[in-house]
């Protein structure tokens, strides 16, 4: 391999060491989602790696329905390769919106290159940064004494993030670990009181088999750990049937079982839906939560073919 391949490897490197270094976190916590396999640059930066066409992927969840104030998230994430350099981009942009109190609206960018490791097998290193706009408005609570209580204080701050990835796949299987909003910064706030920040770290895996000439199966798991919170994992087994439509289901742990589909419209264009039956007491106040992921997957003008398809 090429050495101008390799050469951006020290400098991803030395800026994964310097993110790791800090240890002053400061920020909210984060949006989850349940068809994180077919929208994995939001959760691994590393992930625009594994794919070498243009990918635009849109997100809607609404989430704990019939429940007041439940949160709803809506992302719109583009990655694509840099010509023939191993070198992928994109950005994210988010909005996250909990009842009428708290909003968060930001974008980050992405950047990961890839290098081969074996025969088809690659290991990839993704970092993003971006800037959120962060608002709480605590005192619309209604409480009484959230007017004098500091825990209630409004918070209205724009806040910067770096995070990182690393992904090990072929095109049978993947496995990544990452934490996109590892190191958070106050860039200027209107108030002095801030909301402590844990980092997600997330670690995941994939396999595809196939099961037959028109059917694949593909297992995958999530493990979340966040510190002083209980480790949460999330078992997912789907199957892609004639190339067309995935079926599937996911268990996420002390939280939900999950329903999703997944229908390829035309070949450059594919749309899921997934439906949470809640397990935990929160279902006694609530009716579910949806996510519609919408995915638009373009092949560049340089490529004279058709790129493998990636099932990852």
């Amino acid at each position: 391999m090429k050495f101008q391949s390799r050469a951006i490897f020290p400098i991803l490197l030395a800026l994964l060491v310097s993110i790791i270094g800090h240890t002053s976190l400061m920020a909210q916590q984060k949006a989850m989602f349940t068809q994180y396999m077919f929208n994995g640059l939001v959760i691994n930066p590393a992930y625009s790696a594994m794919d070498e066409a243009i990918n635009v992927t849109a997100l809607a969840r609404q989430q704990w329905v019939g429940f007041t104030g439940a949160p709803n998230t809506q992302t719109l994430s583009v990655h694509s390769p840099i010509k023939q350099s191993n070198t992928s981009v994109g950005f994210i942009f988010l909005r996250d919106q909990i009842g009428e109190v708290i909003s968060e609206n930001g974008v980050l960018g992405t950047l990961a290159h890839k290098v081969e490791v074996g025969d088809n097998t690659f290991f990839a290193l993704g970092l993003n940064g971006g800037i959120g706009k962060y608002v709480g408005q605590y005192s619309l609570t209604g409480s009484a004494s959230a007017a004098f209580d500091p825990v209630f204080a409004d918070q209205n701050s724009l806040r910067g993030s770096l995070g990182f990835g690393l992904m090990f796949f072929s095109q049978k299987f993947y496995a990544g670990f990452s934490s996109p909003y590892f190191f958070n910064r106050d860039l200027g706030t209107s108030t002095s009181t801030y909301t402590a920040y844990k980092p997600h770290f997330i670690l995941q895996g994939g396999y595809l088999k196939d099961l037959g000439e028109d059917i694949k199966f593909k297992p995958s798991v999530m493990v979340k750990y966040v510190n002083g919170s209980p480790v949460q994992v999330d078992l997912n087994a789907n199957f892609l049937l004639k190339e067309t439509l995935w079926i599937g289901a996911s268990l996420r742990s002390m939280d939900s079982i999950d329903l999703l589909a997944e229908m390829q419209l035309t070949p450059n264009i594919q749309l899921g839906y997934s439906y949470d039956f809640t397990t935990s007491k929160l279902a006694a106040v609530e009716k579910g939560s949806h996510e519609i992921v919408l995915n638009f997957r373009i092949q560049p003008r340089r490529s004279t073919s058709s790129l493998p398809r990636c099932y990852f």
